[in-house]
């Protein structure tokens, strides 16, 4: 057997290593702590852990084939850590993900290519599996980036000769595991916010304290203290 890079694509051979996560992150740490949110202690936690992963990297620079993205790893373990928390269903979901993710290595590595735009099929796949199993936001993302982490022991001691390249955790899941429930944490408090204006449009003026979004953004909030 030859050996595989394992490399997430987005068709026609073009990688999507741009780090687009990063860049989110970031841009969270400042936004909440402009406008002074209770949610800036979680992201400024967020940006301590990537740091904290980053100084490792420098200190311990990874070799090939194993390339280790210690601040990434770092984030998805904190964030992991805090969804699993908030999770109601927790087992279950991670089992049949991981599940699911390792039959995209094994097709990596058996048949690479035999899929087009298989980062992207798997991925949706395996995002769509995590929300059916988990039924809430913070169930599905400890599903999703417990399972990514549970591919990486997978991937590095049980292919270990087989693989010439792999990034660790891969750049194509990172990215669009942050823009992904990034954009769903967006929409949820969107939807929430509409949904308050207009019940407080429907309401008197003495429940305006009690229905208003000011109210729903405070307890919104709350789940990130």
């Amino acid at each position: 057997m030859g050996m595989i890079e394992i490399k997430a694509s987005i068709g026609g051979g073009v990688y999507l290593n741009f780090p687009y996560g990063e860049w989110i992150i970031l841009g969270l740490v400042l936004l909440t702590w402009a406008e002074r949110r209770a949610s800036r202690r979680f992201f400024l936690m967020l940006a301590i852990a990537w740091l904290l992963g980053k100084s490792l990297e420098i200190a311990f620079p990874s070799l090939m084939p194993w390339h280790w993205h210690f601040a990434r790893l770092s984030v998805m373990l904190f964030f992991g850590g805090w969804a699993l928390r908030r999770a109601e269903r927790r087992i279950f979901p991670l089992l049949f993900t991981s599940f699911l993710f390792s039959i995209e290595t094994l097709f990596l590595v058996n048949e690479p290519g035999v899929f087009p735009y298989g980062a992207w099929f798997f991925t949706i796949a395996l995002t769509l599996v995590a929300w059916l199993t988990a039924k809430s936001y913070w169930g599905t993302a400890a599903a999703f980036v417990g399972s990514v982490l549970l591919n990486q022991a997978l991937v590095r001691f049980a292919y270990e000769g087989i693989v010439r390249h792999a990034d660790l955790p891969d750049s194509f899941v990172w990215n669009f595991g942050v823009l992904f429930f990034t954009a769903w944490a967006g929409l949820r408090l969107g939807w929430k916010n509409f949904t308050a204006r207009a019940l407080r449009k429907s309401t008197s003026e003495q429940l305006l304290p009690v229905n208003g979004v000011g109210a729903y953004e405070q307890a919104e909030e709350r789940e990130l203290q």
